[in-house]
């Protein structure tokens, strides 16, 4: 279409090139005014050949990658990739090969989520030397090769509640760190943030709180801003005083600072030893990336440890990896280079380490597919993984009381952040996290044992939506061999977020 178009305008050029003299002064107006209308044609021609290659990829992969975009999106990546890359892309999709490194250069330039990899669980390989899980222990196959998955842990997180950017007026809500009250209740502390591509408002990019009274189930945000930093916190309740920490941003190289408070809102900062961005280091020596909020804990000898993730990884865009440090007095801090983490398999967010109330230390390594827990006795030692449902930011708490709770973030890209409150049960059912392998829709599967049709919701927890009765998605359980396959497809692109699409199970709603 642009070169018919195009080789039209020259011809009317030529015409007039080709006019009498008489009117010479005339035709200098003319071909003033054409050159003009010339450029804003030209312009008006890429925007219409834009739009019609938007349509074009919609039409021939009508429920392909592309097609859950935003509209702005989807023009950015036809400016920046053009159509055959998408469509080599939607193809590759399809046919199962691996397109997140191949095409995450163009995702990454128009700011969207990278595509996902359509492998086994879209897990990354490990490298040797990875203080990791081995492939071999990743994955546990059921007997049936069609519906290999993952087992989740017994280690069931039975569903809370939640609290939601839009519902509150609130930008990106993401990183909880909980915390139990004077009188029993509970807080949260998260960040108030903002994703470029979500579109919504009520963003300061400081850290806020939330207070509940019935365990976890109903939160009301509290007015005001707790902690003035940036960055997201990690608190704690030491000798009855909450002490935060979190990063203090500068251009030169984010520093640690540690807030406290004796009523858990207002707080102050304290001065501590400098600890930098910088001084996360890799095994060559080089400087870590910007980081996220470090997670701490006090072990069993009275020593301390921090993990801390890596937010933007020199080695790549989803190479993350997580630095940890250690302390005699939860003062002065000092990098455990040895101990480092990730890179070939990301860490996705911030991870999650604390000593419990039985003198366990658990630890939380939230990947792309799933959160993976693992316990030991010095913060050193580890048992094999086990695997929690997927999940952003997680955060431990032991009550008084003896429950366990976990609080985990998602994010809708339409919609905001999501904090998710759970508690820590056993129960008869096993769930299994089934692979889809490459879908023309975003689809989800999983098998249930122990549990009735009727015992099964499946729930957009971003936006607080039942997929067997929303527009545009579909829930569909078979019974084999005495277990539940559970499916979903979910076709709008209102509301589609695989990532943010959960199981629950019996009365207990316990996700998977």
């Amino acid at each position: 279409m642009k070169k018919s178009i195009n080789i039209g305008l020259i011809l009317l050029l030529l015409f007039q090139a080709c006019s009498t003299e008489e009117n010479s002064s005339d035709n200098i107006n003319i071909e003033s005014s054409t050159e003009e209308t010339i450029i804003n044609d030209a312009t008006s021609i890429d925007k219409v050949s834009t739009e019609n290659i938007v349509e074009e990829l919609l039409a021939e992969f009508p429920q392909g990658i592309f097609y859950y975009l935003l509209k702005s999106e989807q023009v950015c990546l036809v400016e920046k990739a053009g159509s055959e890359v998408i469509r080599e892309m939607e193809k590759d999709l399809i046919e199962g090969n691996a397109t997140q490194e191949k095409y995450q250069e163009y995702f990454k330039a128009c700011n969207i989520p990278p595509p996902p990899d359509p492998g086994i669980g879209g897990r990354q390989p490990v490298a040797e030397g990875d203080n990791s899980p081995s492939e071999a222990n990743q994955k546990q196959e059921q007997g049936n090769p069609v519906m290999q998955g993952t087992t989740l842990s017994s280690m069931h997180l039975s569903y809370l509640g939640s609290i939601r950017s839009l519902e509150n007026n609130l930008g990106n809500i993401a990183d909880p760190s909980l915390v139990q009250t004077n009188d029993g209740n509970l807080r949260v502390y998260f960040k108030n943030g903002n994703e470029p591509q979500a579109g919504i408002s009520g963003y300061d990019n400081l850290i806020h709180s939330a207070v509940s009274s019935d365990g976890g189930r109903t939160w009301i945000v509290e007015a005001g801003v707790r902690v003035p930093v940036q960055s997201p916190i990690e608190a704690l309740v030491i000798d009855g005083t909450v002490s935060a920490w979190g990063w203090k941003l500068s251009a030169s190289g984010d520093s640690l600072v540690k807030y406290e408070s004796s009523d858990g809102k207002n707080f102050q900062e304290v001065s501590i030893p400098r600890f930098v961005q910088s001084d996360c280091k890799d095994t060559d020596g080089n400087p870590f990336g910007p980081l996220g909020d470090p997670t701490i804990t006090k072990l069993n000898d009275g020593s301390w440890i921090f993990h801390v993730q890596e937010l933007v990884s020199p080695l790549g865009p989803f190479n993350r990896r997580a630095c940890v440090a250690t302390s005699n007095d939860g003062i002065s801090w000092s990098v455990q280079i040895d101990r480092l983490y990730g890179g070939d398999i990301d860490v996705t967010t911030n991870p999650a380490i604390k000593l419990n109330r039985a003198g366990i230390v658990e630890w939380i390594w939230p990947t792309y597919d799933f959160m993976e827990y693992r316990k030991g006795p010095d913060g050193i030692n580890w048992s094999e993984p086990e695997y929690l449902p997927p999940g952003g930011d997680p955060d431990f708490l032991d009550l008084t009381n003896g429950r366990q709770l976990l609080a985990f973030g998602n994010f809708s890209s339409r919609n905001g952040g999501v904090l998710i409150f759970t508690e820590r049960i056993e129960t008869k059912y096993t769930i299994t996290s089934l692979n889809t392998g490459p879908t023309q829709a975003p689809t989800k599967k999983w098998l249930v044992e122990g549990a009735n049709p009727a015992d099964i919701k499946v729930m957009n927890i971003c936006i607080d939506l039942d997929l067997s009765t929303a527009q545009g998605a579909s829930v569909e359980i078979k019974n084999i061999n005495n277990a539940l396959e559970v499916t979903v497809i979910d076709n709008n692109e209102k509301f589609a977020n695989p990532q943010c699409v959960y199981i629950l199970v019996g009365p207990e709603q316990v996700m998977g």
